[in-house]
């Protein structure tokens, strides 16, 4: 009984190894399929090579490109001589070999072009039909199809010998081990026979005469030599199938007796991570559809981006709030999602009547007054306009003081006075404001009325910036992508771990603006369904955290909640905290929450 062979075909990696000569000692059932070793072909055909007179047929996604190394030069033996074909071209094509005056019939796309490629002709007599897909390569001959599957590149090759006009050869999967590219085959090489279930024997041969490709083939020799002590889960390209290998070495006492190389196909890791993104997607809404069941069934209809502790901190305290038909003041970083609040809260409030909106960042300092309180005789003003609804004031950190007083007036009253107006005019408006954390600072330097900050933060809800609820980033990166490659009209993609990791170790400075950039980014730069790290530009790279880094990170987090929890009253939150006075006030300072 051969252990090291039963243990290498229990492995779910394929897997071979060799002696320090390079000689296959042993391989198993997964490589002997990955590679295709086996010919599970329903037909068969004898070994032999190209003749004069013979007609081809070849489908290649790639020129070049895991065919036996075609080029344009090599076509002239099936009568193509066109200087406008290039290396890594999409190419079908039907012709003579070595047929002098026979016209070849064929169809070509620039490298890099949309792959979708059809060849419909009658040549010499036979239908013939060419097919050039994004995973799928098939040539059919009087109703019979050959087709192989590929991740990277493929080239398919049907000859119809010269005397019979029958199928004499065509590739199978593994042509590449059995040194069968389409432009070895069209300067002379031979091609072996197949037969259903057959196997081609490596064992006992050079890995060279099966497996080739430049860089597997140095750090095979950089182990074997001790140059190196071994590589792990490496990008190589084998035999044109683009794979995942690990070489190590197999050492008797201090010498290297050989190698074992086990590898997966990247098409495995992309299905891999499909899976494990589908798994993730199921246990992320089976716990948000826990966390809204454990909301009041009104709260969850107001729309918050996530479902974390924080945010759904934030749902329970802005539902409770706009069903009070008070003002509602909405602090925190631009791109947090205040906006979207705000008009989640005007949908659940009881209040109906219009809703207008307003930037006041948007508006000239000189023209805001008669914006919002109107003209007397002329405009009538934000304020009237929204009478008997609600009114968003946006951006109200930047009002000038004259507008200010005013507000602050209408807030009091419920009434305006608008421009060159000398009587007020009474008004029914709920106000919703949002402004940034910077506001504080405003009213500490004199920028901003104490009496009218005090008076906008009476009922306030604080939007957490992303980096303190990261927690989400899962769900809303999925979300984001989903709606970026439909408004763009591309196909659907999907985020590695390793991307997903790379979103998450960053701070989000412009929050959920920035993520919704930078994936607009990542899926405009990935060509394939699979959007990879280095698809994801970030202003900064942030650094891991430390201990102490994210035990801060935490604490501050926790106090955000229990404040929130608390409706900002500072009193009940550092009794809930447990904390001394000068302690409570100490880390609100240390963490920007005064």
């Amino acid at each position: 009984m051969d252990i090291l062979q039963n243990v290498m075909d229990s492995s779910s990696h394929a897997m071979f190894t060799m002696d320090r000569q390079g000689i296959v000692t042993h391989i198993n059932q997964q490589a002997k399929e990955r590679f295709g070793l086996f010919n599970h072909s329903l037909y068969a055909h004898s070994a032999g090579r190209l003749e004069p007179g013979d007609l081809v047929i070849l489908a290649t996604t790639a020129m070049g490109a895991d065919d036996g190394n075609l080029t344009p030069e090599d076509l002239a033996v099936i009568g193509i001589r066109d200087p406008r074909l290039r290396p890594n071209d999409i190419l079908a094509a039907v012709g003579v070999y070595k047929g002098p005056g026979v016209k070849p019939v064929y169809k070509y796309l620039r490298g890099g072009e949309s792959v979708g490629l059809h060849l419909d002709v009658t040549f010499q007599g036979v239908p013939i039909s060419v097919h050039i897909g994004d995973k799928q390569v098939a040539v059919e001959v009087r109703e019979k199809v050959y087709s192989i599957t590929y991740f990277v590149s493929i080239c398919q090759a049907v000859i119809l010998d010269h005397r019979t006009r029958q199928v004499k050869f065509w590739e199978e999967k593994g042509y590449s081990a059995r040194k069968e590219g389409l432009g070895s085959l069209l300067r002379g090489s031979t091609y072996i026979a197949k037969d259903p279930d057959q196997e081609i024997c490596v064992v006992g041969y050079h890995f060279k005469d099966f497996f080739e490709g430049e860089l597997f083939e140095e750090h095979l020799r950089q182990v074997l030599d001790g140059q190196a002590p071994g590589f792990s889960d490496v990008a190589y390209e084998i035999n044109g199938f683009a794979l995942l290998a690990s070489i190590l070495p197999i050492r008797d006492g201090e010498e290297i007796a050989g190698i074992i190389v086990k590898f997966r196909n990247i098409e495995d890791i992309r299905t891999t991570i499909m899976e494990r993104n589908t798994a993730i997607a199921a246990a992320e809404r089976k716990y948000r559809e826990s966390s809204e069941r454990s909301l009041p069934e009104e709260e969850g209809s107001l729309q918050t981006y996530g479902s974390s502790a924080a945010m759904r901190a934030v749902r329970r305290r802005a539902y409770k709030l706009s069903q009070m038909d008070c003002n509602i003041f909405i602090i925190g970083e631009t791109g947090t999602g205040r906006t979207k609040l705000a008009k989640s809260i005007q949908q659940v409030q009881p209040r109906g009547g219009p809703f207008l909106q307003t930037d006041c960042s948007a508006v000239a300092p000189g023209l805001l007054e008669e914006q919002l309180f109107g003209r007397e005789g002329g405009v009538p003003g934000s304020f009237l306009e929204a009478d008997g609804g609600t009114l968003l004031l946006d951006e109200v950190g930047g009002l000038p003081m004259n507008v200010q007083a005013k507000l602050l007036y209408a807030i009091r009253r419920r009434e305006i006075m608008p421009v060159g107006a000398s009587t007020p005019v009474p008004v029914d408006v709920r106000l919703l404001f949002i402004a940034g954390p910077e506001l504080r600072d405003e009213v500490d330097s004199g920028r901003f009325r104490q009496d009218l900050y005090y008076r906008l933060s009476a009922f306030s809800v604080e939007m957490p910036s992303l980096r303190d609820h990261k927690e989400d980033i899962y769900l809303l990166a999925n979300q984001l992508t989903e709606q970026i490659c439909q408004r763009y009209h591309i196909s659907e993609k999907t985020l590695s771990g390793e991307a997903f990791s790379k979103l998450i170790n960053y701070d989000w400075p412009g929050n959920l603006r920035e993520l919704e950039n930078v994936l607009e980014g990542a899926a405009a730069l990935s060509d394939s369904d699979i959007i990879y790290p280095e698809h994801i530009h970030l202003p900064t790279e942030s650094a891991p955290l430390t201990l102490r880094q994210h035990l801060r990170q935490e604490e501050k987090r926790f106090i955000q909640q229990v404040l929130a929890q608390c409706g900002g009253d500072r009193q009940k939150a550092m009794k809930q905290l447990d904390l001394s006075r000068s302690v409570f006030y100490e880390r609100l300072k240390e963490y920007g929450l005064r």
